[in-house]
């Protein structure tokens, strides 16, 4: 006979108060089966004990102000709050008939790739994690995904990862499944991209089969979403996300996700879908500088089987100051060019050629024009560093102080200099300025800050960036204007 289970009275009337509070549909999620309550009445103390580590970080992160103060009014005291990881205490006994806690169902199913979107599984990913280009720019997002691939008790989960086009978001994604997958072969591991999951979630909806697509995702070890802010804008697909991110979050599952720009930065998403993507490790990735653009390009070719001389690569990381894909449509062209030329000269083929200054700088004049560049307008310096920076041109060109502007200012002093012919004076009579020793003083300021390759806040976005890879990206923009 089954000895009854002794429930602490204290607890009880806690729990009560929190589900109160909380709402049913947040104390079932979080508390009714992941959380055992226990009152110490000598320590004055309240032990949470949770199944595991995510568990315990939503909990410490999302509800401790809400357990402290139902213990308080049930006790009439404060209390001290002691919350930890005690996987025992909810395995379910073979004799027991309790509920068990919400946790992946042990299905039969093999391990693998998921397909969420009616076709076939995918058999590989394009792109690996050990192939990935690590610098300065992509490091702290590297080591992230890197972490996330760990079979016990991953780091940073989930991992939300936001950047620019052509940065290696989705490089990052894919090589964190293909990782997993082939390290934990049981595995169950899914990459979709936003349209896709919205696309199937739709699906499965009008072919009344809800249900099972529930089940496919939720049963995931591991579940990577590309574009996720395609999902702005869905409400009812947002509510599902979000039921689908606390499910398999629950059980100790690998949560990814990409998109352009920060989560709160993301237009029309929902205040409890920004909640859930910034309650892990967001990380930025920035767009390389020139010495990781070297060895992308260089890797690049590698497995292209292109031969490039090495002047040519340092040609095209000092072009290529955008995204990747710049670099990859560059090594298109001279790869091309350099196939028909050996064509055309009825080479024997018996390796690739080898792509030379030469041949580099035919594709170079005609897809930037090599010869010799007009000086640019001032107007459009102006319009680039604002436009970048999203500060007003009426503020720069004001007697506004305000850090923000005075960084404006500052570079558009800088690259007036570098890329026009203008004089000091003319650059102050041209931003409204009674004498030109001020813009002095901020030409001096960038050179200094150059020097140091200080970082620097772009007003628009709050991100950090080297001020030396500020000046090339306005520098590159300028030119392309």
């Amino acid at each position: 006979m089954t000895a009854a289970i002794r429930v602490d009275p204290v607890s009880e009337r806690i729990s009560r108060r929190i589900a109160k509070t909380v709402g049913s549909h947040k104390y079932s999620m979080w508390f009714d089966q992941t959380a055992k309550l226990d009152y110490d009445v000598h320590d004055h103390r309240l032990h949470v004990a949770v199944p595991n580590r995510f568990v315990a970080d939503w909990i410490g992160a999302h509800f401790k102000q809400v357990l402290q103060t139902a213990a308080h009014r049930e006790i009439g005291r404060e209390v001290d709050l002691s919350l930890t990881v005690e996987p025992a205490r909810f395995v379910e006994s073979p004799t027991s008939t309790a509920k068990s806690a919400p946790k992946r169902a042990k299905s039969k199913r093999p391990g693998g790739t998921v397909a969420l979107t009616g076709g076939s599984p995918r058999p590989t990913f394009r792109y690996r994690l050990d192939d990935f280009i690590v610098g300065s720019s992509n490091e702290l997002a590297y080591v992230a995904a890197t972490q996330l691939t760990e079979p016990n008790d991953p780091a940073g989960n989930p991992l939300f990862v936001h950047g620019g086009c052509g940065l290696g978001k989705t490089h990052l994604l894919q090589g964190i499944c293909d990782r997993v997958r082939r390290e934990q072969p049981d595995a169950r591991v899914t990459y979709v991209t936003g349209e896709q999951f919205t696309n199937a979630f739709i699906e499965a909806m009008r072919s009344n089969r809800l249900k099972r697509f529930r089940r496919d995702i939720r049963e995931l070890d591991l579940l990577a979403v590309d574009d996720v802010d395609f999902l702005a804008n869905k409400q009812a697909t947002q509510q599902e996300f979000l039921y689908t991110f606390d499910a398999i979050g629950m059980c100790g599952a690998r949560v990814v996700l990409a998109s352009d720009c920060h989560p709160k930065l993301t237009e029309s998403f929902s205040e409890s879908l920004v909640s859930r993507c910034v309650s892990g490790m967001v990380v930025q990735i920035h767009t390389p500088d020139e010495d990781t653009r070297v060895r992308i390009t260089k890797a690049l070719a590698r497995r292209r089987g292109i031969r490039i001389v090495d002047a040519v690569v340092a040609q095209i990381a000092q072009r290529c100051q955008g995204s990747i894909r710049e670099i990859e449509g560059t090594l298109t062209k001279l790869q091309a060019m350099a196939d028909l030329d050996q064509r055309q000269r009825k080479t024997p083929e018996t390796q690739p050629p080898m792509i030379g200054r030469a041949l580099a700088s035919r594709v170079f004049a005609a897809e930037w024009g090599d010869a010799p560049r007009k000086p640019a307008r001032f107007d459009t310096i102006l319009e680039t560093v604002c436009d970048k920076l999203g500060v007003p041109k009426t503020n720069v060109i004001s007697a506004a102080r305000q850090r923000h502007v005075v960084l404006a200012r500052s570079l558009v002093i800088h690259l007036a200099r570098l890329l026009t012919t203008m004089s000091y004076p003319e650059i102050a009579s041209a931003l409204k300025k009674s004498n030109h020793s001020s813009i002095i003083t901020a030409a001096q300021r960038v050179t200094k800050q150059l020097a140091n390759d200080d970082l620097v806040t772009i007003p628009a976005t709050m991100q950090q960036v080297p001020v030396t890879q500020l000046v090339q990206q306005l520098t590159h923009a300028v030119g392309k204007a």
